[in-house]
């Protein structure tokens, strides 16, 4: 793509206009975002073709199934230690805060391992063996069999321990491993579980970012032409200016939103609940990226100071291991570690280390010329530029790539702070890394916009003629009496993290 001045003129026709082409085909907006190479999230969304096959049309809200791992976190309720009675065969009745147990269930919680036999009846009195029919729990008693609940929605089932458990092993939040089951010969049919663990749904919201400007008379004469794959399409230059600042802050908005939607009592994350934006807001708004892998695996490392600190190579070795055991396969994975200056330093230094054999570009290890990235649209690799360079590291892809915003020292001051000599900013050493990876042709992140069937919101872009019009100044006809005409922007979209589970953030303190 190249971009070249030129002046208002004969040449410059409604028909060949940006904004006129965008109306037609809003894929355009994909093609444009190759001039914001620094904008590094939503340049690598667009430029690779990540765009999510979702239609949202009456709804602000989208939702996602993640299936994660196959089976659920199961642990005790808060109960007071229960005596030990390690070395023989021992029943007892525990409180448990999920239903996700069965009779015939194998369970394994410290050393004591043992067979679910029973559970509550919905008083939390009585135990019934011999069906499947999960205990209701809501009302379970408040002494169970002589121990304290502190939890009052936990649900009673009946263990019997084959070699007895240890009083430590059935403390407070003591995790709960479902092993498998186990039944006699000629069991019956009815008295097999069809609890299943069904994907997780998570949720998100979309966020109407608008901006406009104002242009003059005196600004009318001076335009940028973009020319690509022999297309010369153009519009102001002023209007140039103004589109950079609304993609950098579309940018933003895609890393650090965080959603206003629901309270305590608004079960809002539940499907088909829509929720209620909180009453102090002024618009609904959704998370970003940040927001989304909230919780997955994070770790940090000591920016430094002097030559002989930083990131080390036992570190981002470990930190890459953490991120292969939740993703879909343990190689053959492709990361993108977005970073600013002092974290891009940090991560060259310790590659140095730990590359394994070759730079998939340039073919020096430990260094490349520009990274590459698969377009899901035609299949093929994308060259994204020096800004971006790949490396294969424990059998998996990594792209680390620069993101300005993280050495924005407007929005974060001295700790966006440019690194590689003295002590580096912790801002600009954050290194977030996002699964790239694709699991049956759908990539693990992608964007989403409001529209359907032709309709699509992600990047709308109008003029609203003053006593300037930008098509036809000779027009007596006006939108309004002002000396100029105006360029209104607007993007309804939002992005999807469908595995947060295998991103994951490595912070720099000092």
């Amino acid at each position: 793509m190249k971009t070249t001045s030129g002046s208002f003129g004969v040449e410059t026709q409604a028909s060949n206009s940006l904004v006129s082409a965008m109306l037609k085909y809003p894929e355009i907006g994909s093609t444009l975002i190759q001039q914001y190479p620094r904008f590094a999230l939503t340049y690598l969304l667009e430029r690779t073709g990540r765009h999510a096959n979702v239609k949202v049309m009456s709804d602000k809200s989208f939702e996602w199934k993640v299936l994660g791992r196959s089976n659920r976190e199961i642990k005790l309720a808060d109960i007071t230690t229960i005596s030990a009675a390690a070395g023989s065969a021992t029943t007892v009745l525990l409180p448990v805060l999920n239903r996700d147990l069965s009779i015939n269930d194998v369970v394994m919680i410290g050393n004591a391992v043992g067979t679910v036999i029973g559970h509550t009846e919905d008083d939390g009195s009585t135990v019934k063996t011999g069906t499947n029919k999960p205990p209701v729990g809501q009302a379970l008693a408040a002494q169970l069999q002589g121990h304290t609940i502190a939890t009052a929605d936990a649900w009673g089932y009946q263990v019997r321990f084959s070699n007895g458990y240890g009083a430590s092993e059935l403390a407070d939040s003591a995790i709960v491993a479902r092993l498998g089951s186990a039944f006699g010969e000629g069991s019956l049919g009815t008295s097999v579980s069809e609890s299943t663990a069904y994907p997780e749904t998570h949720k998100n919201w979309l966020t109407l970012n608008r901006r406009k400007q104002s242009i003059t008379g005196s600004a009318l004469t001076d335009v940028t032409w973009i020319e690509n794959n022999g297309s010369k399409l153009w519009y102001f230059t002023a209007e140039k200016l103004f589109t950079d600042e609304f993609m950098y802050q579309l940018e933003l908005q895609r890393w650090f939103g965080r959603n206003n939607v629901g309270t305590a009592a608004d079960a809002y994350t539940f499907p088909g609940q829509a929720g209620t934006v909180d009453s102090t807001a002024s618009a609904l708004m959704g998370d970003g990226i940040l927001a989304q892998i909230e919780g997955s695996i994070s770790m940090s490392y000591n920016v430094g100071s002097d030559a002989g600190e930083g990131l080390t190579e036992d570190k981002l070795a470990r930190f890459i291991a953490e991120l292969s055991r939740n993703a879909k396969s343990p190689e053959g994975n492709e990361w993108v570690v977005f970073t600013g200056t002092e974290g891009r330093y940090q991560f060259h230094r310790a590659m140095k280390d730990i590359s394994v054999g070759a730079s998939v570009v340039s073919g020096a290890a430990g260094a490349a010329s520009g990274g590459s990235m698969q377009s899901m649209k035609t299949g093929s690799d994308v060259s994204l530029g020096v800004n971006f360079v790949s490396y294969y590291v424990l059998g998996n892809k990594l792209t680390i790539a620069y993101c300005p915003v993280f050495d924005d020292v407007n929005a974060f001051g001295a700790e966006a702070g440019a690194g590689g000599s003295g002590s580096g900013g912790t801002m600009s050493g954050k290194m977030v890394f996002l699964d790239f990876s694709s699991v049956d042709g759908v990539p693990n992140i992608q964007l989403i916009a409001k529209g359907s069937d032709g309709l699509n919101r992600n990047y709308v872009k109008k003029y609203i003629p003053g006593m300037v019009n930008p098509y036809d100044q000779k027009s007596m006809l006006a939108a309004n009496g002002d000396d100029s005409f105006t360029c209104q922007i607007m993007s309804e979209s939002g992005v999807i993290v469908r595995n947060p589970l295998s991103c994951g953030v490595l912070s720099a303190t000092h």
